[in-house]
């Protein structure tokens, strides 16, 4: 079972620029993507910039035309004289005048409260001055200029008001024209800058998990001891995931956010400084609850990754076990077993769901405050003058746009540190030392004799030595055995011959070369080998047998006929092409095994290597197989771990292995003299089958 301690080590840094350095490496094929995507980019959050600014200029420009009336000596050459020391002043005129004028022309009750709608006769239809002239007594001429105010134009029919501001609606109807051309470009921008990100975002991730199998693929196997099935997937799929959507998502939405801060904060400063200031008032407290959030995020975000790691590799202990829970009726201890792992993932995400619930709604408060702000203090400004309604319906608009980057960006962090966390975890795993080394020096035996010799061998998986001191040889074409009590060592041995492990002491040769200045490709090639345990492929049973060696279906009959396993493969309608389903389930454990002796000779090894290869095979099925192992076995160098220890009477020599050291050898009649260890376990193996 996957072991509760088993959890998942602890992430370094938030933002580690190195981990970003090799990112980009694995996306440096794929930067021409990501650069077309930022310009487009680039152009998409310039255009969004613009949407409230448009509206700000068809208000003030065009639905609501205004100025006032203003009497005073000293108010400037600039504005336009229609009586003795009056003046009219426009409304984009008014937001230029200095602050303590304007008010000390509303102390002094020079500035008129009424807004005026207005217009030069000479830029005007004839229509238009025939209006004038038929309601003189709502309108007033002051040479070229005419003026009317708003609450005048109510007393005119709707057809004299579409007459009178038929400019401002074909500047208004220009206007939603512009807006509509500019969303249809930042739609196309938006469009293209997200899937070229997109693309770029899969090349990527189909990059980085090819990265990632060939790493497993030559990874030693005391890392898969130590590694649940479940917490590797996670790294090729959850993690490799986490880290594209940081890419194509986090990234491109810190550059748009950034560049609409940035932005906002610049239109704003140019539109109205005072304004700007006043609703950046709150962003001290949006910094001081975004940091606390970062924190909070921090902590969360590592435990729900170790617990998915650890949901993954339970599930998948599950069902890859299936067989023996349903065997031993373990469903209802699994399924309590699972649902603590998953209460325990539950448990961690909905610590990050407590976390956003509280988080977004305040930060639409301290928005809305925000916001409140500006209408408080902007609100006033429009009444008093200094201020346009379009200006007040921008800088909302620009408001809620600042808030809602900075919201983004605050979320993202949670995606960011997803993708910290995984790049890092990736990188712990591509960073994973080999633990079997190939020398530089390392050679290619193409032909191998067979000897082998331990000299001296040490070897252990973890703490305890496995293996002590064993030190034996065997010559070119021997057959020799290893029998010994179950945990002895025997496997361990056979393992250290394909150099799956290191030794820690000691030296292991093949024809008088130490395995480790062999190459790994040339010394299991030559070395076939039948384990306890066989795993098959999904597929069909000739891939199963060839294992993409390049060998002709011919040739690969030719091999299943040799150990006689033609015999149960030609009972399928499909034959050779007979689907073979995952882990072989549909297989019987005797027809497996013999799958797994016609797969050892694909490569026509020189050293043979059988794991009780045997033990799990019927007697009729055993006679069959038999014949055919003998005539492999001629001429090769042959191990043989055995439970039975009838099959293994006529081998050259019999190595009896109990906790790790080698206690006897001899032949079967030489060990049977001895009376020792041997003896007594042929004695039992005897008796037993007298039981039967």
């Amino acid at each position: 079972m996957y072991d509760n301690h088993q959890e998942e080590q602890d992430i370094g840094k938030v933002f580690d620029f190195h981990i970003i350095k090799r990112l980009f490496g694995f996306m440096k094929p794929y930067l021409k993507y990501l650069i077309i995507a930022s310009v487009f980019l680039v152009f998409a959050a310039g255009v969004e910039i613009l949407y409230p600014y448009i509206v700000k200029i068809a208000i003030d420009d065009y639905i609501i035309k205004s100025g006032r009336k203003v009497s005073d000596t000293d108010a400037g050459q600039d504005l336009i004289e229609i009586a003795e020391n009056t003046f009219f002043v426009t409304q984009a005129q008014l937001e230029e005048m200095n602050v303590v004028l304007l008010r000390n022309w509303e102390k002094e009750h020079k500035l008129s409260s009424e807004r005026y709608y207005y217009f030069n006769k000479d830029q005007v239809d004839s229509r238009i001055l025939d209006l004038v002239a038929q309601r003189s007594e709502l309108f007033e001429e002051y040479g070229n200029l005419v003026l009317i105010e708003y609450s005048n134009l109510k007393l005119l029919k709707s057809t004299d008001i579409a007459l009178l501001r038929s400019k401002d609606i074909s500047g208004v109807l220009r206007i939603v024209l512009i807006f509509l051309v500019i969303i249809l470009f930042g739609a196309i921008a938006n469009y293209i800058q997200i899937y070229l990100s997109q693309y770029a975002g899969q090349l990527f991730m189909h990059a980085i998990r090819a990265k990632v199998f060939a790493k497993l693929q030559s990874l030693h196997l005391a890392f898969f001891d130590r590694n649940p099935v479940g917490r590797l997937v996670t790294r090729a799929t959850n993690d490799v995931e986490a880290i594209n959507e940081a890419f194509t998502q986090v990234f491109a939405r810190l550059t748009k956010d950034g560049l609409l801060l940035v932005g906002i904060i610049v239109i704003m400063m140019m539109i109205n400084i005072r304004l700007a200031l006043i609703s950046f008032v709150v962003i001290p407290v949006l910094l001081i609850v975004t940091f606390y959030f970062r924190v909070r995020a921090r902590a969360i975000y590592r435990q729900v990754r170790a617990k998915l790691a650890k949901l993954n590799a339970r599930f998948q202990e599950n069902l890859s076990g299936i067989r023996v829970i349903r065997i031993f009726t373990k469903e209802k201890d699994n399924l309590a077993s699972f649902d603590g792992v998953n209460k325990e993932y539950l448990t961690a995400n909905l610590k990050h769901v407590i976390l956003m619930s509280f988080f977004r709604p305040l930060i639409e408060i301290i928005s809305s405050i925000g916001i409140g702000l500006v209408l408080y203090y902007g609100g006033g400004q429009v009444i008093t003058g200094k201020v346009s309604l379009g200006v007040l319906v921008a800088f909302i608009s620009y408001v809620e746009m600042f808030f809602r980057p900075i919201r983004e960006l605050t979320e993202s962090y949670t995606l960011l540190q997803s993708a910290m966390a995984s790049s890092e975890r990736i990188f712990l795993l591509l960073d994973e030392k080999l633990g079997v080394v190939v020398s530089q020096k390392a050679r290619d035996l193409k032909e191998m004799q067979g000897a082998i010799e331990f000299k001296h061998v040490w070897f252990k998986y973890d703490k305890d030595w496995v293996i002590k001191n064993v030190s034996f040889k065997v010559a070119p074409g021997e057959h020799v055995a290893f029998v010994g009590p179950t945990g002895s060592g025997k496997t361990s041995i056979i393992n250290l011959i394909s150099r799956l492990y290191d030794v820690q002491k000691g030296t292991i040769f093949i024809d008088g070369f130490d395995i480790k200045d062999i190459t790994l490709p040339a010394l299991r090639s030559q070395i076939g080998v039948v384990p306890q345990d066989i795993f098959l492929f999904a597929g069909d049973i000739k891939s199963n047998i060839r294992l993409n060696f390049s060998l002709s279906d011919e040739k690969v009959q030719e091999i299943a006929a040799l150990i006689n396993a033609d015999k149960f493969i030609n009972r399928f309608p499909n034959k050779y092409d007979e689907d073979v389903t995952e882990r072989g389930i549909t297989f019987s454990t005797g027809e497996r095994q013999l799958l797994s002796f016609a797969r050892a000779l694909v490569s026509d090894p020189q050293i043979l290597v059988l794991d009780e290869a045997t033990a799990n095979i019927d007697a009729e099925t055993e006679l069959l197989i038999q014949d055919g192992l003998n005539k492999l076995m001629q001429g090769r160098t042959a191990i043989i771990i055995a439970h039975r220890l009838s099959t293994i009477k006529d081998v050259d020599r019999i190595y009896v292995v109990q906790s790790g050291e080698i206690k006897e050898v001899g032949t079967h009649e030489e060990l049977i003299a001895e009376k020792g260890i041997y003896y007594k376990l042929y004695q039992l193996q005897s008796l037993q089958i007298r039981i039967k």
